[in-house]
């Protein structure tokens, strides 16, 4: 037998459903792409027009929703008042691939929480590094960056390839249809390549010059939670300087 706090619970599971699917929509439709000064909007045919931006050599101009300014992209929404996380990351640094598996469940705990702001700063200083940097600032007209971001480093060890950025990852993560045509059209034409070029000139701006690269606050803090001994990022030694915040 049902009980009315499960009626309760499975509505508002199918509102917040019904709710995502319409600002997934809403966003698809307000990617605009200028040219000559004409506005066009990526609806149904926006399957199409993400050539419309940019050139080959920078990329399209098309900035994700959750970009911040003009670098980065927020795991979750930035909030006030609380200290921001800047992971600075190349997709192909086996350096990147351990401290996210070894930081994420901290972090997504965190942010869960809203006890840090979370900022990914994607480089691709490592060879074939780029277009999954494009993949994945692509992830987020749609919705699952923090996840697209996560199966970049868990799905690929050994490298990246079109299957996997196209359609492996985008299906597991529950991209189908018109969506899924249009993410791999993003991805096809370069579409977040300015974007994904500012993270570079960003990272100079910053004095970055290697990956992964903490900065809390602006304050580098990868040798204060780098574990000598074990050799890896350590979550306890995160954890100590975040809740000391």
């Amino acid at each position: 037998m049902t009980s009315s706090s499960q009626v309760r619970r499975s509505r508002r599971e199918t509102l917040e459903a019904q709710r995502l699917a319409t600002a997934r929509k809403e966003r698809r439709n307000k990617i605009l792409f200028t040219s000559a000064g004409l506005l066009v909007f990526a609806a149904v045919i926006g399957v199409a027009i993400w050539g419309f931006m940019g050139t080959a050599t920078d990329g399209g101009d098309a900035t994700p929703p959750n970009a911040v300014s003009d670098h980065g992209i927020a795991v979750v929404p930035l909030k006030d008042s609380i200290p921001t996380l800047e992971i600075f990351a190349d997709y192909n640094c086996n350096g990147c691939r351990s401290a996210h598996l070894t930081l994420n469940t901290l972090l997504e705990e965190y942010t869960e929480e809203g006890k840090i702001n979370v900022v990914v700063v994607m480089l691709n200083f490592l060879d074939n590094s780029r277009q999954p940097a494009i993949a994945s600032a692509c992830s987020d007209f749609y919705d699952v960056f923090p996840q697209y971001h996560h199966e970049l480093f868990t799905a690929a060890p050994d490298g990246f390839d079109s299957e996997l950025l196209r359609e492996t990852i985008p299906e597991k993560l529950g991209l189908t249809g018109v969506e899924l045509l249009d993410f791999q059209t993003c991805i096809d034409t370069d579409a977040t390549g300015a974007f994904v070029n500012s993270q570079s000139k960003y990272a100079g701006k910053k004095g970055v010059s290697s990956t992964p690269t903490f900065l809390l606050d602006g304050e580098n803090i990868g040798e204060k939670i780098f574990n000598q001994n074990t050799g890896t990022y350590d979550p306890a030694l995160l954890k100590a300087i975040l809740d000391a915040q």
